[in-house]
């Protein structure tokens, strides 16, 4: 199943589903706040309230593939340090969509991962408190820490951090003629029809159906501006922001290139998820836009795990470099309707510095000093941009627009998947062009802003 749906950090990964959320209750402080450096991971809360961390727990996790197998064995191991607990985990297969029916009824478990679409005004609202920046950034990355805060505290630490790049097939690639990786996506699309003329692979993998893959695409808007600041502080007030030459164009254009050329599976309406992880591993399939948490599975997906490779993103910013995006995952949050707070506390506590999920799942740990997983270890000389959060002025305004443009980038929507249609030339629209769809979507996103700037600031 899907794993996470990458997003810029600015909205602590914004992305969402737009909806309304009704008040689940106020925010209150049961929590064991921020947890210290040491030899001990997990000594805050040990330290503080060891004798409450006891009884039953709910997970509720977007990770249907692995509650059966690794989260099962973290569980056991946690009930093994802590004698009388129990953790149970509730999988989502629509995560966002479900997780925004379980708020509203106030019913959403003793940990979860905070939903995309929760406005930071509205964090104390539905998680509690989990220290301050400050304070956690003793023992975690600062710079990953932002993703889920509010004037400066914290309601969601992240499960890890995603660097933005494609996942390939390198005996495909090889076996295609490709000399290197691609750095331009002029290079990257000549790949590709080397892999369509050389190969019986699909060059590329758009998995359409499953729409919530066409969100990753949005998560390399930050790295292509080659600015941290841009998607918090400059997108979110800028005009026309998918023009020709701005990241959003370029980005969301490979797109386009790629489906124009006939460099993707025949039928993406029947594209299947599930199914590409066993294809690129086998090398029916040649290459997928996917966040770095994807390799484990497609490694995990059959016999040939070292088949598999993961490149940067291939699309230049202005200077002419080539950027990876390394933005915050889903961030595990404490609801403020648990009813065991201290159990819920250590199951993060645990799974951030004691499991190794990070880790396997080949993602960048939060833990200071944790070294970056295998499957990065080829970025060399590339540079990491990680999505500053936003100021004062600006916190939650792209969310604010972004929602008000109901572009839905970071939920996978019918927008993204119009590119595709229009590749294709089937926009139920009629005859577009990329340009048209570009227009369209600078057309709402302007409408947008000008709302969100009539009342910005104002309660």
């Amino acid at each position: 199943m899907r794993k996470f749906m990458k997003r810029a950090a600015s909205t602590a990964l914004a992305a969402a589903m737009v909806f309304s959320l009704a008040a689940c209750g106020q925010g209150g402080g049961d929590t064991t706040e921020g947890t210290t450096a040491g030899d001990d991971a997990s000594s805050t809360t040990e330290a503080a309230q060891e004798s409450d961390i006891t009884g039953e727990i709910t997970v509720l996790t977007q990770r249907t593939d692995l509650v059966d197998t690794d989260f099962a064995d973290y569980a056991k191991k946690f009930q093994e340090k802590y004698p009388g607990t129990e953790v149970k985990f509730e999988a989502m297969e629509n995560y966002e969509d479900d997780i925004a029916i379980r708020l509203n009824a106030g019913d959403y478990g003793d940990v979860c991962m905070v939903p995309t679409s929760v406005a930071a005004k509205d964090y104390s609202t539905y998680f509690e408190a989990l220290g301050t920046v400050e304070e956690l950034s003793a023992q975690y990355d600062e710079k990953f820490l932002t993703s889920r805060s509010y004037n400066g505290t914290v309601y969601g630490l992240p499960s890890g951090a995603n660097a933005s790049g494609i996942a390939y097939n390198k005996r495909i690639f090889e076996e295609a003629g490709v000399e290197g990786v691609p750095s331009s996506s002029e290079e990257f699309i000549d790949a590709l029809k080397k892999v369509k003329e050389n190969t019986e692979a699909i060059p590329y993998y758009t998995n359409y159906h499953d729409t919530w893959a066409l969100s990753q695409w949005q998560s390399y808007v930050g790295a292509v501006s080659g600015d941290s600041d841009y998607v918090n502080n400059k997108m979110c007030n800028e005009q026309d922001p998918f023009s020709e030459g701005k990241p959003g164009y370029k980005v969301y254009n490979l797109l386009y290139q790629i489906v124009e050329n006939g460099l993707c599976e025949d039928d993406p309406v029947t594209s299947d998820w599930e199914a590409s992880k066993t294809m690129i591993n086998n090398g029916e399939i040649a290459s997928m836009v996917m966040g770095s948490w994807a390799v484990s599975q497609f490694k995990e997906a059959g016999d040939h795990p070292d088949d598999i490779g993961y490149m940067p993103f291939p699309v230049a910013a202005e200077d002419g470099k080539v950027y990876t995006g390394a933005d915050a995952d889903y961030s595990y949050g404490i609801p403020t309707s648990s009813d065991n707070k201290a159990t819920a506390r250590a199951w993060i506590d645990f799974m951030l510095n004691e499991s190794g999920f990070a880790e396997k799942q080949g993602e960048i740990s939060i833990v200071k000093g944790a070294a970056l997983p295998e499957n990065l270890a080829d970025f060399e000389g590339v540079e990491f941009i990680v999505t500053n959060v936003a100021t004062a002025e600006n916190d939650g305004k792209w969310d604010a627009v972004h929602n008000e443009s109901e572009l839905n980038l970071w939920g996978g929507s019918s927008y993204q998947a119009e590119i595709i249609d229009t590749a294709l030339g089937q926009s139920q629209s009629g005859f577009k062009s990329f340009d048209d769809v570009m227009a369209e979507w600078n057309k709402k996103w302007n409408a947008a802003l000008e709302s969100v700037n009539e009342t910005w600031g104002q309660d």
